[in-house]
């Protein structure tokens, strides 16, 4: 067997190999595998695994750019799923563990695409279901003793200890960008109804969002051009035809101009001095990249923590479970009673709160393309803690991830994590949060791509 270094590997090295049969995708599939045996007693990320599956995958992937039916970037690769994303013949939970038996009789869109690339699915990962005191049963590669973020947490811990390439996660107040921070990782949430929701928990019909984590930029890129397509099965699926993402990746930022905000809320609520050091740097490697940086205000996103959606949970649970499923689910009761006290007028005032919030961050994008801040995280947390110490002051741990989150979830807008640096003596990575206008997922790239290559934190991989 080919000796591969799966903390190192990424896409686009190694999808080259594989179509130049220079790789073997059973080799590939067979090694994150035994990766997965190795750690996940450690990691908890698996809720179920397919090796079966996967090496038939592989094996039919093989035979197929054998004979000269290679289907792409994303053919052989081995990758694996948020188990909120239904996937037919296969388990999903939706994070319950009581939905032991439960095979989707139809697949979410987003699997459909990936399998029709010629991905090689490798099984289902945690999900951190539930209210936020709720402890991650999933743990940090980076730090077993710590969370990999929430809530798609097996999506982050997986890719970061090499047990597959990529991974589906979804992003409700923030969930695939928290954990690609916290594990060192790109996490992307395109704009709102770019990528197909059929066949994913909808926490939220207004917000939620399926996104890929990656190693890198690129990687990321090379996902969603599989990804972003029109889904007539999703209701707020984008009819656009899509350039490719990876085209112009490399051309640089020079007179981008980026939007550095002023608000005290970004730097001091939620993060320690040493995280916004890390930050801070990133962005003045930004300026000296050539990007312009202007100041500018988001006092109304300071309030963007799912304050319109309390009510959309509860109904999509209804639709899609049986009621003696929800009685026996104790982790969902708070939120279920929470949403079925909310008022209409509640409900409305929330949504009429969402729209400000999202004028404020339109108003901003007209005077620069990207707006630049810290991804929410949970940096150095244990698995368990519900409380965290900012600054001397205690604050709830992993949902105040969602203050700097929120933003680009409730106006719908793109955003990319990626790495920039290193916090708690060095021992966790940072993420720095780029947030865009509506279907220009393009500068976003480039602007992440060109730190990425400078600063090359994506070179660094957690300790297993």
């Amino acid at each position: 067997m080919t000796a591969i270094d799966l903390l190192e590997a990424t896409i686009t090295e190694l999808g080259p190999l594989i179509r130049d049969g220079k790789l073997s995708p059973v080799e590939l599939t067979q090694a994150c595998i035994d990766q997965s045996e190795r750690l996940d007693g450690t990691l908890k990320a698996f809720t179920t695994m397919t090796p079966e599956y996967a090496l038939e995958r592989a094996r039919q992937a093989e035979q197929e750019i054998q004979n000269g039916r290679y289907r792409g970037p994303l053919h052989g690769i081995p990758y694996t799923l948020k188990d909120v994303i239904a996937t037919h013949g296969i388990r999903t939970t939706f994070g319950n563990p009581r939905l032991i038996d439960f095979k989707p009789a139809e697949s979410a869109t987003v699997h459909v695409r990936l399998e029709e690339a010629g991905g090689v699915l490798l099984g289902k990962v945690y999900s951190h279901i539930g209210r936020g005191d709720n402890p991650v049963l999933c743990h940090s590669p980076w730090d077993p003793a710590t969370s990999p973020g929430t809530s798609s947490s097996g999506s982050a811990s997986a890719v970061s200890s090499g047990m597959g390439l990529l991974s589906m996660g979804t992003d409700t107040g923030g969930s695939v960008r928290h954990p690609a921070s916290n594990c060192g990782l790109v996490g992307f949430k395109a704009t709102f109804g770019r990528i197909s929701r059929f066949g994913v928990w909808a926490t939220s019909w207004t917000t939620d969002q399926a996104g890929p984590i990656t190693k890198t930029v690129e990687d990321n890129a090379i996902a969603m051009e599989t990804l972003a397509a029109y889904d007539p099965k999703d209701l707020v699926s984008i009819n656009k035809e899509d350039s490719p993402y990876r085209s112009g990746i490399g051309d640089g930022i020079r007179g981008l101009r980026i939007g550095l905000p002023v608000d005290s809320w970004v730097w001091k609520d939620w993060i320690d001095q040493d995280e916004e050091d890390a930050v801070r740097k990133a962005v003045g490697v930004l300026e000296e990249l050539g990007a312009d940086i202007v100041e500018v205000a988001i006092p109304l996103a300071y309030e963007a923590r799912n304050n319109s959606i309390a009510a959309e949970g509860p109904v999509w649970l209804r639709d899609n479970f049986p009621e003696e499923v929800l009685r026996e689910w104790e982790e969902l009761h708070p939120a279920l009673e929470r949403g079925e006290d909310q008022t209409f007028a509640d409900y409305l005032h929330g949504q009429q709160k969402r729209m400000a919030i999202r004028q404020e961050a339109i108003a901003v994008l007209k005077k620069v393309d990207v707006i630049v801040m810290p991804t929410g995280s949970t940096i150095g947390d244990k698995w368990d803690a519900t409380t965290a110490t900012i600054r001397g002051k205690t604050v709830p741990a992993r949902s105040r991830a969602v203050y700097l989150n929120g933003m680009a979830s409730q106006t719908g807008l793109p955003a990319i994590s990626i790495p920039c640096g290193f916090a708690k003596e060095g021992r966790f990575p940072v993420g720095l949060q780029l947030i865009g206008r509506d279907l220009e997922e393009g500068p976003l790239l480039r602007l992440a791509y060109a730190y990425e290559q400078a600063a090359g934190w994506h070179k660094m991989h957690p300790p297993v």
